[in-house]
């Protein structure tokens, strides 16, 4: 019987389950999630673009590269790229909401070293609710401008990420299945 599942997906929700979280401090998981999500998304990108993307000439080849680099810029590029070109879209469900926010801790921990960064404080009203969400969301401890991930905000992590995967991977699946992927 065929997974329902993409290979990516499959490969992404298995590094995810694999992840023992009690092995490992609870920032290891808001680093590792998001970093295994972002693999499916450039993968599934990869397959779905596979077919346009076949340039053999320097100038295919270099309009080729540009265009992969473009869609792996950054989050805001990946989920343009999947909505626009194939019309996989999850923008709005719970599940892009809590791996958005699962993102900005992510951020907040490797760029900002456990506070949020510049650009996460710039408006205050959205600080607030940032900071109002994890707590809520992800069980982070705010303790002044200090973000402290716990053991639940590394199982919330493990959670969404699976989450996220699932649902993305069967709004890719109608995309997948057109083009005789899946």
């Amino acid at each position: 019987m065929q997974s329902p599942l993409s290979r990516p997906a499959e490969v992404a929700l298995w590094s995810i389950a694999t992840l023992d979280s009690r092995e490992h401090p609870p920032d290891f998981a808001v680093l590792r999630v998001p970093s295994i999500v972002e693999n499916y998304v450039d993968s599934l990108l990869e397959i779905l673009t596979a077919e346009y993307l076949t340039g053999e000439s320097p100038f295919e080849v270099a309009l080729e590269q540009l265009a992969r680099e473009r869609l792996r810029q950054n989050w805001s590029a990946r989920r343009e790229s999947l909505r626009d070109s194939f019309r996989v879209s999850v923008d709005g469900r719970v599940e892009d909401q809590d791996f958005m926010l699962l993102v900005q801790l992510r951020n907040a921990i490797a760029h900002g070293t456990e506070t949020l960064t510049r650009l996460q404080t710039a408006r205050l009203s959205e600080q607030l609710e940032l900071e109002r969400s994890l707590r809520q969301r992800l069980l982070v401890r705010v303790d002044g401008n200090r973000l402290r991930a716990t053991r639940g905000t590394a199982s919330s992590a493990l959670r969404i990420g699976n989450r996220f995967v699932r649902v993305l991977d069967a709004e890719a699946g109608s995309a997948l299945r057109a083009r005789g992927l899946a």
